[in-house]
């Protein structure tokens, strides 16, 4: 374990940071501090901290799934077919060289994606 007098002072400087920053929050830890110092707020803190890792832990897997969610479903969808994906390419470049408006010829993406069963 790491005795306080090990710190460096810009590891003593981050500590007292978060310490100032919790204590808005939860005003508890100047009473834990005064009657059983810096170790038992470090501790406090460590368990402080743990429900909003876990809740930020529970967010990344919800993205991770939905970002698998969306692969899985481009991969069988028609877009991801080489024949449809030639149809929608010549669409956009047909369109991009009459226009020279990247806008206006990403639009016509929307036919291959609007009637992806029937190019199939």
């Amino acid at each position: 374990m790491i005795k306080w007098e090990d710190l460096n002072w810009y590891q003593k400087a981050a500590f007292w940071l978060v310490i100032g920053v919790v204590g808005w929050f939860s005003p508890e830890i100047a009473l834990l501090f005064h009657f059983g110092g810096v170790e038992v707020v470090f501790a406090f803190l460590a368990a402080y901290t743990i429900p909003i890792i876990r809740q930020i832990q529970t967010y990344i897997a919800k993205a991770k799934e939905a970002a698998a969610l969306a692969y899985f479903a481009y991969q069988t969808s028609a877009s991801a077919k080489p024949k449809v994906f030639f149809v929608q390419a010549a669409f956009c470049i047909v369109a991009f060289a009459l226009t020279s408006s990247v806008a206006f010829s990403a639009f016509f993406f929307m036919p291959g994606l609007a009637l992806n069963g029937v190019l199939t």
